[in-house]
C-alpha cells in the first residue's frame, strides 16, 4: 500500500489528522484546476474552500472503491457550477444566449434589452432566471451548461474555450447546441413564455416576409414545428431561424 493509500484509507476511517493532509496535499491540484476557471483569486479561493469543506465531510462515506482523485475533482466540478449558477441567477435569461454575429437568430428579450420591453420586466427577473436554470440543466450536456453559465458572465468564446481547454470553434458550437436545445424546449413545452403557439406562427410568419432565402424554414422543419416531439434536431433549427421574430 502506497503513503497516499494508507493516509487516504486512515482519512475514510475519520482520522481528523490524515484528513487535514490528505487535502493539504491535495489542495494545490485542486487550486491549479480551480483557478483558471474563475476570474478572481478570491473567488477561486472561496471555491477552493468549499470544496475542501464538501470532501471533508463526505470522505467517510467515499466507498473503498471509488477512485479518490476523479471523486474530488466531480466535487471541485460541482463547486464551480454552483458558484456559476449563482452569480449568474439574474443574468442567464439576458446574456446567456446574446450574439453579437451577423445572422444568429437570438430572441431579443435575450440581448440585454431595456427593462421595460423585455420578458424579465413582465415575469419578473428572478422567477424567469430560476425558469431558465431549470431547463438548462434539464436539456443541455454537462459542457453546454458549463459554457452557457460562463457566457452568461458576458466571458468571450476565446476566453471560455481557455478555461474549459476546447478551442473556440468548439465553444461556440456548444453554446449554439444548448441555445438551440433550450429554445426547443420553450417552444415545445412552455409556449406561454414567448406569448403562446399563435405568436409562434406570428413569427413564422414575420420570416417568411424578412428573412434572408437561406433562412426560411425547410418543409421538413415547419412539420418539426407543428408536430414537437416529432424530431427534436429540425424542431431546434426551427426555432433557432424564427426566435429573433418572437416577440419575448
Amino acid at each position: 500500500m502506497s503513503d497516499i493509500d494508507a493516509l487516504l484509507q486512515a482519512a475514510r476511517a475519520g482520522d481528523e489528522s490524515a484528513i487535514e493532509r490528505l487535502l493539504a496535499l491535495y489542495r494545490p491540484v485542486l487550486w491549479r484546476y480551480v483557478r483558471p476557471r474563475v476570474k478572481s483569486v478570491q473567488d477561486g479561493e472561496d471555491i477552493l474552500q468549499e470544496t475542501l469543506v464538501r470532501v471533508a465531510r463526505a470522505l467517510s462515506r467515499l466507498p473503498a472503491e471509488t477512485p479518490f482523485e476523479p471523486w474530488l475533482m466531480r466535487i471541485a466540478a460541482n463547486c464551480l457550477r454552483t458558484f456559476y449558477q449563482r452569480v449568474a441567477s439574474t443574468d442567464i435569461p439576458l446574456s446567456t444566449f446574446a450574439s453579437e454575429e451577423e445572422g444568429e437568430c437570438i430572441p431579443s428579450f435575450l440581448q440585454q434589452e431595456s427593462p421595460e420591453s423585455s420578458l424579465i420586466e413582465q415575469v419578473g427577473a428572478e422567477q424567469m432566471a430560476q425558469q431558465l436554470r431549470t431547463i438548462v440543466s434539464r436539456v443541455c450536456t454537462e459542457t453546454e451548461q458549463w459554457v452557457i453559465l460562463l457566457h452568461a458572465q458576458n466571458e468571450t468564446l476565446e476566453t471560455i474555450a481557455q478555461m474549459l481547454h476546447l478551442n473556440p470553434s468548439t465553444v461556440r458550437t456548444h453554446l449554439m447546441r444548448g441555445r438551440a436545445k433550450v429554445l426547443a424546449y420553450i417552444v415545445q413545452y412552455q409556449p406561454e413564455l414567448v406569448g403562446g403557439s399563435e405568436r409562434i406562427w406570428e413569427a413564422v410568419e414575420q420570416l417568411e416576409v424578412r428573412g434572408k432565402p437561406s433562412e426560411q424554414l425547410t418543409p421538413a422543419e415547419r412539420y418539426a414545428l407543428a408536430h414537437p416531439g416529432r424530431n427534436q434536431l429540425l424542431l431546434r433549427r426551427a426555432c433557432l431561424k424564427i426566435a429573433r421574430y418572437i416577440q419575448w
